[in-house]
Protein backbone atom coordinates (compact mmCIF):
# COMPACT_ATOMS: atom_id res chain seq x y z
CA UNK A 1 0.00 0.00 0.00
CA UNK A 2 2.78 2.51 0.83
CA UNK A 3 4.68 1.63 -2.35
CA UNK A 4 1.64 2.31 -4.56
CA UNK A 5 1.25 5.76 -2.95
CA UNK A 6 4.90 6.55 -3.75
CA UNK A 7 4.44 5.38 -7.37
CA UNK A 8 1.19 7.35 -7.72
CA UNK A 9 2.88 10.44 -6.31
CA UNK A 10 5.81 10.00 -8.69
CA UNK A 11 3.47 9.64 -11.69
CA UNK A 12 1.52 12.76 -10.65
CA UNK A 13 4.75 14.72 -10.10
CA UNK A 14 6.16 13.59 -13.46
CA UNK A 15 2.90 14.46 -15.23
CA UNK A 16 2.90 17.89 -13.62
CA UNK A 17 6.60 18.42 -14.49
CA UNK A 18 6.06 17.42 -18.14
CA UNK A 19 2.97 19.63 -18.33
CA UNK A 20 4.93 22.61 -17.00
CA UNK A 21 7.88 22.06 -19.36
CA UNK A 22 5.45 21.99 -22.30
CA UNK A 23 3.21 24.88 -21.28
CA UNK A 24 5.92 27.46 -20.40
CA UNK A 25 7.37 27.69 -23.95
CA UNK A 26 3.84 28.05 -25.33
CA UNK A 27 3.07 30.87 -22.88
CA UNK A 28 6.42 32.51 -23.69
CA UNK A 29 5.67 32.39 -27.44
CA UNK A 30 2.20 33.81 -26.85
CA UNK A 31 3.78 36.66 -24.87
CA UNK A 32 6.31 37.38 -27.66
CA UNK A 33 3.56 37.31 -30.30
CA UNK A 34 1.43 39.68 -28.23
CA UNK A 35 4.36 42.12 -27.88
CA UNK A 36 5.00 41.99 -31.65
CA UNK A 37 1.34 42.76 -32.37
CA UNK A 38 1.39 45.70 -29.94
CA UNK A 39 4.56 47.14 -31.55
CA UNK A 40 3.04 46.70 -35.02
CA UNK A 41 -0.09 48.57 -33.94
CA UNK A 42 2.04 51.41 -32.56
CA UNK A 43 3.87 51.73 -35.89
CA UNK A 44 0.62 51.66 -37.87
CA UNK A 45 -0.86 54.31 -35.57
CA UNK A 46 2.18 56.55 -36.09
CA UNK A 47 1.94 56.10 -39.86
CA UNK A 48 -1.76 56.99 -39.80
CA UNK A 49 -1.03 60.16 -37.84
CA UNK A 50 1.72 61.36 -40.24
CA UNK A 51 1.01 63.53 -43.27
CA UNK A 52 3.29 65.93 -45.14
CA UNK A 53 2.86 68.06 -48.24
CA UNK A 54 5.33 69.86 -50.50
CA UNK A 55 3.27 72.51 -52.21
CA UNK A 56 5.80 74.82 -53.83
CA UNK A 57 9.18 74.66 -55.54
CA UNK A 58 11.27 77.67 -56.53
CA UNK A 59 14.64 77.76 -58.28
CA UNK A 60 17.01 80.62 -57.53
CA UNK A 61 17.37 82.87 -60.60
CA UNK A 62 21.06 83.55 -59.90
CA UNK A 63 22.08 80.01 -58.90
CA UNK A 64 20.01 77.36 -60.71
CA UNK A 65 21.51 74.56 -58.59
CA UNK A 66 19.72 75.99 -55.55
CA UNK A 67 16.11 74.89 -55.09
CA UNK A 68 13.64 75.84 -52.36
CA UNK A 69 10.75 73.51 -51.48
CA UNK A 70 7.95 74.54 -49.14
CA UNK A 71 6.95 71.69 -46.81
CA UNK A 72 3.95 71.55 -44.48
CA UNK A 73 3.26 69.06 -41.70
CA UNK A 74 -0.44 68.25 -42.20
CA UNK A 75 -0.39 65.35 -39.73
CA UNK A 76 -0.56 65.03 -35.97
CA UNK A 77 3.00 63.78 -35.35
CA UNK A 78 6.06 65.92 -34.75
CA UNK A 79 8.73 65.37 -37.40
CA UNK A 80 12.40 65.54 -36.46
CA UNK A 81 14.31 62.48 -37.77
CA UNK A 82 15.43 64.29 -40.91
CA UNK A 83 18.47 62.05 -41.33
CA UNK A 84 16.06 59.22 -42.15
CA UNK A 85 13.97 61.28 -44.59
CA UNK A 86 14.44 60.63 -48.30
CA UNK A 87 14.46 63.35 -50.94
CA UNK A 88 14.67 62.35 -54.59
CA UNK A 89 14.54 64.96 -57.32
CA UNK A 90 14.34 64.37 -61.07
CA UNK A 91 14.94 67.42 -63.21
CA UNK A 92 16.18 68.65 -66.57
CA UNK A 93 19.79 69.65 -65.94
CA UNK A 94 21.90 72.04 -67.96
CA UNK A 95 25.26 70.25 -68.10
CA UNK A 96 27.79 72.19 -70.21
CA UNK A 97 25.04 73.50 -72.47
CA UNK A 98 23.36 70.09 -72.94
CA UNK A 99 19.95 69.37 -71.42
CA UNK A 100 19.83 65.98 -69.68
CA UNK A 101 17.28 64.41 -67.36
CA UNK A 102 18.97 63.77 -64.01
CA UNK A 103 17.73 62.03 -60.88
CA UNK A 104 19.44 62.79 -57.58
CA UNK A 105 19.05 61.20 -54.17
CA UNK A 106 19.80 63.96 -51.68
CA UNK A 107 20.84 63.55 -48.05
CA UNK A 108 19.96 65.71 -45.08
CA UNK A 109 22.83 67.73 -43.71
CA UNK A 110 23.55 70.67 -41.46
CA UNK A 111 25.48 72.46 -44.23
CA UNK A 112 24.06 73.04 -47.68
CA UNK A 113 26.44 71.40 -50.15
CA UNK A 114 25.86 69.69 -53.53
CA UNK A 115 23.79 66.54 -52.99
CA UNK A 116 22.42 67.72 -49.62
CA UNK A 117 19.36 69.49 -48.23
CA UNK A 118 18.66 71.44 -45.06
CA UNK A 119 15.47 72.52 -43.35
CA UNK A 120 14.50 75.93 -42.03
CA UNK A 121 11.26 75.98 -40.02
CA UNK A 122 9.40 79.29 -40.08
CA UNK A 123 8.53 80.80 -36.66
CA UNK A 124 10.23 77.87 -34.92
CA UNK A 125 9.78 78.92 -31.28
CA UNK A 126 7.81 76.02 -29.81
CA UNK A 127 10.23 73.12 -30.45
CA UNK A 128 13.43 74.19 -32.21
CA UNK A 129 14.25 72.09 -35.29
CA UNK A 130 11.07 70.01 -34.90
CA UNK A 131 8.35 70.34 -37.53
CA UNK A 132 5.20 70.41 -35.40
CA UNK A 133 1.70 69.80 -36.79
CA UNK A 134 0.53 72.66 -39.03
CA UNK A 135 4.01 74.19 -39.20
CA UNK A 136 5.70 75.02 -42.49
CA UNK A 137 9.34 74.66 -43.38
CA UNK A 138 11.62 75.77 -46.16
CA UNK A 139 13.65 72.87 -47.54
CA UNK A 140 16.83 74.22 -49.08
CA UNK A 141 18.28 71.92 -51.74
CA UNK A 142 21.67 72.11 -53.41
CA UNK A 143 21.64 70.04 -56.59
CA UNK A 144 24.78 68.76 -58.29
CA UNK A 145 23.86 70.48 -61.57
CA UNK A 146 22.03 73.61 -62.68
CA UNK A 147 18.34 73.28 -63.48
CA UNK A 148 17.64 74.12 -67.13
CA UNK A 149 15.30 76.98 -67.99
CA UNK A 150 11.64 75.93 -68.17
CA UNK A 151 12.58 72.55 -66.73
CA UNK A 152 10.15 70.12 -65.19
CA UNK A 153 11.15 68.96 -61.74
CA UNK A 154 9.68 66.06 -59.81
CA UNK A 155 10.49 66.10 -56.10
CA UNK A 156 9.54 63.18 -53.87
CA UNK A 157 10.05 63.42 -50.11
CA UNK A 158 9.54 60.56 -47.68
CA UNK A 159 9.44 60.70 -43.88
CA UNK A 160 11.25 58.29 -41.60
CA UNK A 161 8.11 56.12 -41.40
CA UNK A 162 7.50 56.00 -45.15
CA UNK A 163 4.86 58.71 -45.73
CA UNK A 164 5.56 60.44 -49.06
CA UNK A 165 4.67 63.62 -50.89
CA UNK A 166 5.36 64.57 -54.49
CA UNK A 167 5.44 67.82 -56.40
CA UNK A 168 5.74 68.23 -60.17
CA UNK A 169 6.44 71.75 -61.38
CA UNK A 170 7.88 73.60 -64.34
CA UNK A 171 10.42 76.15 -63.13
Amino acid sequence: MGFSIVISSAIIFLSFFIYMTLIFPIIDNMHKTNNAIIESLKIHNEINRTSIRVYDAIADDNDRSYLILTLKNDGKNKLFNYTYFDLIITYDADINGSIMKVTEYLRYGSILAPGYWTIDIQNDTLDPNILNPNEEAQVNVRLSNNIADNATIVAVMSTDNGITTTIVKVI
